[in-house]
């Protein structure tokens, strides 16, 4: 256990928060409620303490100095690591008025997390779920702007920060399926007898389609669909009306009775669904969430 240090006056690191923050005494002085001549004393008390020179005086008021920016960066980090705190001790007393915001493409938030929705939003009634479906570039665009608590997406995500959590909840393979009862194929024993029927693939610009792109030409292997789409629930939609012959996550196929897999002899390429968050600034609500999607990984 480390205790707290004799010598760290927290009002003092208050009011220099403030100051920074404001760059200005006046501003700084009506905020804290406190005169401008008790807000300069404060200051210099700092300074003094630190022996290093904080703030100096420009033609349109006060800057920090580089020394100043340097703390500031803790200080603030401080903060709001404090006021977390408080937000986490009235959670605890009750989960009530507050939100959780879940990044999620939206085939995912249909087929994966519905269940735990349901399941969280029975035990938490008062807790908001404000959900955001967007490709995998937009959600952790968001998550690093803390528009989003958390974000279930695919892939391994290696650009994602050091400081994010990037969690395993499930490992998929891809299937090519087709409605039994609206389309008549015979047997397939090669990947490659897809192309006589009417193929339906993701767009190229798609992670799905990338990776299966990658491993046609591993093997020389060239497939023509006659439609692309960007939409994973257009293409089972379109699949269902037993247009062709399509292309989707295991896991999504057997939650559609309407659906078959077709058995191909090559090896498909295979999918991870991971959870991305900052395990410091979450706060309970979030943490029971987060508890509740990883108990069946």
């Amino acid at each position: 256990m480390v205790l707290p240090s004799n010598n760290i006056n927290l009002n003092l690191y208050r009011v220099f928060y403030v100051v920074a923050m404001t760059k200005s005494f006046s501003e700084s002085s009506k905020y804290l409620h406190i005169s401008q001549p008790a807000i300069s004393k404060h200051i210099q008390n700092l300074e003094y303490e630190l022996d290093t020179i904080l703030f100096y005086r420009t033609n349109r008021g006060i800057e920090p100095t580089p020394e100043a920016k340097i703390l500031l960066s803790y200080v603030e980090k401080a903060y709001n690591i404090l006021k977390l705190g408080e937000q986490q001790l009235q959670e605890c007393k009750e989960l009530s008025q507050t939100k959780i915001s879940i990044g999620i493409p939206s085939i995912l938030s249909k087929y994966y997390l519905n269940k735990y929705l349901l399941s969280f939003m029975t035990n938490y009634p008062k807790v908001a779920i404000k959900m955001q479906n967007s490709k995998n570039e937009e959600l952790i665009n968001a998550l690093d702007q803390n528009a989003l608590d958390l974000i279930i997406t695919y892939g391994n995500n290696s650009n994602v920060g050091s400081n994010y959590k990037n969690e395993l909840l499930l490992s998929d393979e891809y299937v090519f399926v087709y409605n039994e009862n609206r389309l008549k194929i015979d047997n397939i024993e090669s990947i490659k007898d897809l192309n006589n029927y009417n193929l339906i693939l993701p767009s190229k610009e798609t992670i799905e389609r990338k990776k299966l792109d990658d491993k046609l030409n591993e093997n020389n292997i060239i497939l023509n669909p006659i439609l692309e789409l960007e939409s994973n629930q257009m293409m089972i939609n379109y699949i269902k009306e037993g247009l062709g012959i399509g292309y989707i996550l295991k896991f999504v196929a057997l939650q559609n009775e309407d659906l078959t897999i077709i058995n191909i002899p090559e090896e498909l390429p295979q999918e991870e669904i991971r959870l991305i968050y900052d395990e410091e600034s979450i706060i309970t609500s979030t943490k029971e969430f987060i508890n509740l999607l990883k108990k069946n990984v």
